[in-house]
């Protein structure tokens, strides 16, 4: 059965066009197909670790040709926050590339940060930067989450991922971070803000039921979940997708 009245697609790229950095088969046609059939496109993924010019090369080694500002991530959100901030001083735990991207809203060397933002620390923070993070946020600055995911896929298997390390800073500052990421619905609302679409004229394609399903609900927007990645067309929670798919290879049969 398929799914009509579709004028906008929000696609996650990991585990969904893409696994371990390998596109998945049938991804870039699917991106075509959609740009053939005028169906707004947005590229809405919780990658935290690297900036979207990176993630636009990326899949442009694949095949799959995107303009930056098609692309939507935490970090940009991010930056938008931190741009609308007047007097912001950001403490970022993040790869260096994000802080690079951040560069203007950094505190400086001897400034009391105002903001700690926590960007996936996988790139090789220390305890010393971690510490850093907690003792700022004891001393009143915001503690802000690119996303909270539990956990990431690579070839090997499972890895910690963004969430583990917020979670370990709100228990021990004894605070609740602001995650700006998916399952956020202010997230799909950006997304489709740009494109001047309502929620429901929208499908969130994913694999993730957390992140993915929950931000489509949270925003009320339609939610179409793939077996590749983590799976998420396989869990139970899958029954409250308006759609699975086997992998996005499927999404243009799906939209009628």
């Amino acid at each position: 059965m398929g799914i009509a009245g579709v004028r906008a697609v929000l696609l996650d790229l990991d585990g969904t066009v893409y696994e371990a950095g390998r596109p998945v088969a049938g991804a870039a046609e699917a991106v075509a197909s959609l740009r053939a059939r005028s169906i707004a496109l947005r590229l809405t993924s919780n990658t935290d670790s690297v900036t979207p010019a990176e993630l636009v090369a990326r899949l442009a080694a694949m095949g799959i040709a995107v303009a930056e500002e098609e692309v939507l991530t935490p970090v940009v959100v991010a930056a938008r926050l931190f741009d609308t901030t007047p007097g912001c001083r950001v403490l970022a735990v993040a790869s260096a590339s994000v802080r690079e991207r951040l560069r203007h809203h950094l505190a400086g060397d001897g400034e009391e940060p105002t903001h700690v933002l926590v960007a996936d620390p996988s790139y090789g923070a220390t305890y010393a930067d971690l510490d850093a993070a907690f003792r700022a946020v004891r001393g009143g600055a915001a503690l802000v989450a690119t996303q909270a995911g539990r956990r990431f896929l690579r070839d090997d298997g499972e890895h910690l991922d963004t969430g583990g390390w917020v979670r370990m800073l709100e228990y021990a500052a004894e605070v609740e971070a602001r995650v700006l990421g998916k399952p956020n619905a202010d997230f799909v609302a950006a997304a489709l803000g740009t494109l001047g679409v309502h929620a429901d004229a929208a499908i969130v394609v994913g694999d993730d039921v957390e992140s993915d399903l929950g931000a489509a609900r949270a925003a009320g927007a339609r939610i179409a979940l793939v077996r590749t990645g983590k799976g998420g067309g396989d869990r139970p929670e899958a029954t409250a997708a308006d759609a699975v798919i086997d992998s996005v290879a499927d999404l243009a049969a799906l939209l009628r």
